[in-house]
C-alpha cells in the first residue's frame, strides 16, 4: 500500500526534472572512451563533427566547448585548416571564449610558419 501511494510522487518528481540545456550526443562517453583507448579518437571526431552538423543544421546551439574540442582533435590528427574553422566556430557561438580561441588561432598559425613561442 505504500508503494502504491509512492508512486505517483516518485512519477511527478521525475517528471520535473528540468531538460538539459543543450545536446552533448554522447560527449562524455566519447571523451572517456577516446582517453582511455587512444585509438578511438578517429571515431570520435568523426561522431563530434556529425553531432555538431546535425546541430547546425537543426538550428540548435552547439554546446560550448564542443567546437573547441574537435578543432583540438583535428589539430591533433594534423588538420590545421578543420582546426581553425573550428575554433572559430566556437568563438562566434560563444564570443566569451574569444580570446582563448584567439590564442589557439595565433599559436597555431606560428606553429604553420615554425616560430612558436
Amino acid at each position: 500500500m505504500k508503494h502504491l501511494i509512492l508512486l505517483p510522487i516518485v512519477l511527478s518528481l521525475a517528471a520535473c526534472a528540468p531538460k538539459s540545456l543543450y545536446q552533448w550526443g554522447g560527449y562524455e562517453d566519447m571523451l572517456y572512451r577516446g582517453y582511455k583507448e587512444p585509438e578511438k579518437m578517429n571515431g570520435m571526431r568523426t561522431n563530434l563533427e556529425a553531432h555538431i552538423q546535425k546541430l547546425q543544421q537543426s538550428g540548435e546551439k552547439v554546446p560550448p566547448g564542443l567546437s573547441s574540442e574537435l578543432a583540438t582533435l583535428f589539430l591533433q590528427a594534423g588538420d590545421k585548416v578543420k582546426a581553425r574553422f573550428y575554433y572559430n566556430a566556437e568563438k562566434t557561438t560563444w564570443p566569451e571564449s574569444r580570446k582563448l580561441m584567439d590564442a589557439l588561432i595565433t599559436n597555431l598559425d606560428r606553429t604553420s610558419k615554425g616560430t612558436l613561442q
